[in-house]
């Protein structure tokens, strides 16, 4: 019998996790289908600590992003992270200044005041080799690495002497007598139960199907898949900052942009394209070179097609609605439905990485307090 469990390991179930040990004394297990912690979603992005400029004030993402990122940094300062607070351009041309500006009062009515529109000559003095009449200076946006950040997360809740279980599904639940059955497959196909009073679903990709096995009027998730392709070394070093077209309203997606790693390598991604079959596939389709090229070039001065190599991709758990192309987190405690105990995080995508450790702690003050 546990206090707690939690239905995967990646970014957010173990920051869940990290913050139930701060706060609390009860019992933890993690349930993960993959051989180890961070395999899904959390190690396929762009590894960017967002600014929250993009999502709607009062909205969950807003809400998580900001606060998150302010403890991300943080975070990775005590903790010795590797991070760079590099800032971005979020670059466009005069006749999408209206967008642009836009995006910078969105940005201000969310309460992000280290950002302001600069000119051609300011970018050009920024990013040389950088082709835009105007851009949005975004100062607080950066990137970390999200291994050794869930690395941490995971020391600290083995500190706490949670359990793990990896290569272990879940298939079903039931409540009784105020606890949960939970229903698992380990690795070698064997059912087994585990109870518990609190079910946390972090699932990730399967988390609407997850929450389904006792409750079916719950947001439904499609998988949006996107691609990166690397720039070949001769632009190592090359740019200070992130570059970021207007967004990809259309898609709800950031549009193909430029991110830099630890070691000044720059990369193109990610693109958007809805998969029907909810399928894990992760090859990259070198046909896309093409669309990476057409979209690089438009504010890389000087790309070329054969600079660009296929590097990985990663699928978004997104929420799916036909009126809304930029729809919001679910995490919600399901106790108005008659299930008081289980709480669901569907439609985690990003900027679920910069907002970890804020999902965690708000998640680790519901099971506290009740």
């Amino acid at each position: 019998m546990f206090d707690v469990v939690i239905i995967g390991a990646g970014v957010i179930g173990l920051s869940i996790a990290r913050s139930i040990g701060h706060q609390t004394n009860k019992s933890v297990l993690i349930i993960e289908k993959e051989d180890s912690f961070g395999k899904g979603i959390s190690s396929r992005n762009s590894e960017v600590i967002h600014s929250g400029i993009y999502y709607k004030p009062g909205s969950l993402k807003s809400k998580y992003c900001v606060e998150g990122r302010k403890h991300l940094y943080d975070y990775c300062i005590k903790n010795n992270i590797w991070h760079n607070n590099c800032g971005k351009l979020v670059v466009s041309k005069n006749h999408q200044r209206e967008q642009l500006e836009k995006l910078y009062q969105n940005a201000k009515d969310s309460g992000i005041d280290d950002i302001k529109i600069i000119e051609k000559n300011e970018i050009n003095i920024l990013e040389p080799l950088i082709e835009s009449d105007i851009a949005l200076k975004v100062d607080c946006t950066g990137i970390t690495s999200a291994h050794d950040l869930m690395l941490s997360f995971y020391n600290e809740s083995q500190s706490h002497d949670h359990d793990y279980l990896f290569k272990t599904k879940v298939i079903g639940a039931n409540r009784k007598n105020n606890d949960y059955t939970i229903d698992i497959e380990n690795y070698y196909g064997e059912i087994e139960q585990v109870n518990c009073n609190w079910v946390i679903n972090a699932g990730g990709l399967n988390s609407d199907l997850l929450g389904e096995l006792l409750n079916d009027d719950l947001p439904k998730i499609k998988f949006l898949k996107g691609s990166y392709f690397k720039l070949s070394s001769k632009w190592k070093n090359t740019f200070k900052k992130l570059i970021y077209p207007l967004p990809d309203i259309a898609h709800g997606s950031l549009g193909i942009h430029l991110t830099i790693d630890r070691d000044g390598m720059a990369r193109l991604g990610p693109n958007a394209d809805w998969i029907d079959n909810r399928e894990e596939d992760y090859a990259v389709n070198d046909e896309l070179i093409k669309t990476f090229y057409e979209e690089g070039k438009k504010y890389i001065s000087g790309l070329e097609l054969d600079e660009l190599i296929p590097d990985y991709s990663g699928i978004r758990p997104k929420i799916f609605s036909e009126n809304n192309s930029m729809p919001d987190f679910y995490i919600q405690h399901e106790e108005e439905k008659g299930l008081p105990g289980w709480i669901n995080l569907i439609g985690i995508e990003s900027p679920g990485l910069t907002a970890s450790i804020s999902i965690g702690n708000e998640i680790a003050k519901i099971v506290n307090q009740n």
